[in-house]
């Protein structure tokens, strides 16, 4: 079942690139899409020199959004946090959406 979600994390410290490198192969390997927001960065992760800006720039006062648009999103993040778990300070799920609340014709907030 497709579903959409939005986490807020806060980040300590900066993602190392391995760690970069292992979100963007897991969004290969799974049916999902993914994004990052913080200000007025936006990076699709499925773009990996897109992806690394995004980290290289990020603001670690600020929290990021991670948008997550896919099938078996609540176990993608569980892998997605277990491997940034000793870089993250906070995170919390923001919005849920299952299929069956979105349409063509339906605006939702992320």
């Amino acid at each position: 079942m497709k579903e959409l979600y939005s986490y807020q994390i806060e980040f300590h410290q900066p993602l190392t690139t391995n760690q970069i490198l292992k979100l963007h192969k897991l969004i290969g390997s799974n049916n999902l899409q993914m994004y990052l927001h913080q200000r007025q960065s936006i990076a699709d992760a499925g773009h990996f020199p897109k992806l690394l800006s995004f980290f290289l720039l990020m603001d670690l006062d600020q929290p990021v959004i991670l948008i997550i648009d896919g099938e078996n999103v609540e176990t993608v993040f569980a892998e997605v946090e277990d491997s940034w778990k000793d870089r993250v300070e906070q995170t919390r799920c923001r919005k849920r959406y299952t299929e069956s609340m979105m349409s063509d014709q339906t605006s939702i907030v992320v």
